[in-house]
């Protein structure tokens, strides 16, 4: 080919060049966007398209779904609530510059599809109230102590949500929709946060501890123990002087429960911060009702001083039916003086329920089965007159022969019974308050009879105080329990008024029929022993005696007392009696 040849060749090249490019320039105008282009995966061939195509993924967008969750607690809101929306007019600007012959020329020219960008906006959303919605306060773990047994509120751990927190979660789940196809895009867009937990001041092992304390604390019964007044006065295991007892309560789980709380100590370590602590504000039934038994007074200790002198052996020439010793002067009320003295022998006990339950709850902590009541001491001594001890109301001497063995006996048993005191409705028991007659305890070696034999004895003689006090409860004429007459008669005794005693079978008991106390008030001579009962006048007392029936021994007679009460039913004591002589 020659030169001019390939000139034209060339030529004719590049007019088919400006050919073709004119006539491609010409369809890209036709069609606005190059073939293949896409937004979000979707088709679109003009820029009216492209737009139609962003606004209906932004509709969508703004409209989805968004599950927001922290573990257990979820919401759900719509990602346009949280302040995402779809940038339309930034596609609008991508596909009317993406209408250019450089755009046509490269798809033309064999090069990628057009791919209009995917843009987000992002705003402050409402993420305040949805952080509040997702976070919780913690509850603090606590213990409340009821009548029914324990009410426990378990530790909650609280969660702490922020609105940064919620919008960054967000944007992160938002950013995949950039690059994911429309076409793909998920119903609903999950958030899962990492919120930060909140503990409680008292968490759930303060709690558990504190549980497993009071359980190990009441889990043995507590025996309280008091002294008070027996509710049956009359006799306290059978016979005595029933003034103070030995009392207890058992007090078992529940309510050793209810004598505890449960106090909070944040500031403590974290088993610790639950206090159990004594408690007096609910105590149970059982405790109060003890403790109102263990409310006693002062046990009185009351003693006759500046008495009168006892009665001297005059006996009358003829004192009638009952013997040289059955003289009216020997029981003379009228003639007994003297001044009532008042003393506290024993101190009382006003019960103090905040201490009585912290020592229960010591003696729980110690594990040690028995507490006592506690509470301040009662010390302030008795009015008699309060207790009906104003006078007295019945008196005996009897006599013997100074310088025996007997006599250190009688003296030695009266100062036993000296002072001794039986409240309304008590008995005295003449063995159960003295106890066995031992030279340990005083008494020596004298004359006794024993199943009608004259024998020597430790104790012997007594048997005449026995008669001597068995007059004065005669002529008080309160009630006449027990008493055992002499088998053989001594002139030295009123006939049918007398009354032997020995250890432990042979007894002399009375019983305090009275609405007063009774002191016993007792003293001694060289040559006598006086009984006499202070209390009020209560009985007017008449003694009547049958004639004596000779018998093959000695005599049978019988004697009668007739009791006449201020208030009540008279009472007649008939005994018949047969009797030796020595």
């Amino acid at each position: 080919m020659t030169a001019r040849q390939r000139t034209w060749a060339i030529a004719v090249g590049v007019a088919a060049v400006v050919v073709l490019a004119a006539g491609g320039f010409a369809a890209v105008k036709a069609q606005d966007l190059p073939p293949g282009t896409t937004l979000a995966g979707e088709p679109v061939g003009d820029p009216d398209a492209a737009v139609e195509t962003a606004e209906r993924i932004g509709q969508r967008l703004l409209a989805m779904p968004v599950v927001v969750a922290t573990g257990e607690e979820r919401a759900e809101v719509t990602a346009g609530a949280l302040g995402v929306s779809f940038d339309v007019q930034g596609v609008a600007r991508a596909a009317e510059n993406a209408t250019g012959f450089d755009d046509w020329l490269a798809r033309v020219s064999g090069g990628d599809a057009t791919v209009l960008p995917v843009g987000l906006f992002f705003t402050t959303g409402d993420t305040d109230e949805l952080a509040e919605r997702l976070s919780s306060d913690p509850t603090d773990g606590g213990i409340e102590i009821t009548a029914s047994g324990l009410r426990v509120t378990d530790a909650v751990v609280g969660i702490d949500v922020t609105p940064t927190m919620i919008s960054e979660g967000f944007r992160t789940a938002v950013a995949a929709l950039e690059t994911t196809p429309f076409a793909e895009w998920p119903a609903s867009l999950q958030v899962q946060l990492e919120a930060e937990a909140v503990q409680p001041r008292i968490t759930q092992v303060s709690v558990d501890a504190a549980v497993e304390r009071i359980e190990s604390l009441t889990d043995t019964p507590i025996t309280l123990q008091a002294q008070a007044v027996p509710e049956d006065s009359q006799t306290v295991d059978g016979v005595g002087v029933p003034l103070r007892e030995t009392i207890d309560v058992e007090l078992g789980e529940q309510a050793l429960t209810q004598l505890l709380a449960v106090e909070q100590d944040p500031d403590e370590i974290e088993r610790q911060r639950l206090r159990i602590v004594p408690s007096a504000d609910q105590p149970p039934p059982a405790l109060t009702a003890f403790l109102e038994r263990a409310a006693i007074g002062p046990l009185p200790r009351i003693r006759v001083e500046d008495r009168s002198p006892t009665p001297t052996k005059d006996p009358l020439p003829d004192p009638g039916s009952g013997g040289p010793a059955d003289n009216p002067a020997y029981g003379d009320v009228s003639t007994v003086t003297g001044r009532l003295v008042s003393e506290v022998g024993e101190p009382g006990l006003a019960p103090d329920l905040d201490a009585t339950v912290e020592a229960i709850v010591a003696a729980m902590e110690a594990g040690q089965p028995t507490a006592g009541v506690q509470g301040e001491e009662v010390t302030d001594p008795v009015d008699p007159a309060e207790l009906g001890i104003v006078a007295p109301v019945s008196t005996w001497t009897t006599f013997y022969e100074p310088g025996q063995g007997r006599v250190t006996n009688i003296h030695r048993i009266a100062e036993i019974v000296d002072g001794m005191l039986v409240p309304p409705g008590g008995n005295l028991d003449i063995n159960h308050a003295v106890g066995e007659r031992t030279r340990e305890g005083g008494f020596v070696e004298a004359g006794a009879i024993l199943e009608g034999e004259f024998i020597d004895d430790v104790g012997g003689g007594v048997s005449q105080f026995g008669t001597t006090f068995f007059n004065a409860m005669w002529f008080s004429g309160i009630d006449i329990i027990t008493h055992t007459p002499h088998s053989f008669w001594f002139d030295r005794y009123p006939a049918g008024r007398e009354a032997t005693i020995d250890y432990p079978g042979v007894d002399l008991e009375l019983n305090n029929n009275t609405p007063h106390w009774i002191l016993v008030d007792t003293a001694v001579t060289d040559d006598s022993v006086t009984v006499t009962f202070w209390s009020t006048p209560w009985f007017e007392v008449e003694t009547t005696m049958g004639p004596r029936e000779q018998t093959a021994e000695g005599f049978r007679m019988s004697i009668s007392r007739i009791a006449t009460p201020q208030e009540g039913n008279v009472d007649t004591d008939t005994f018949r009696i047969d009797y030796k002589l020595p």
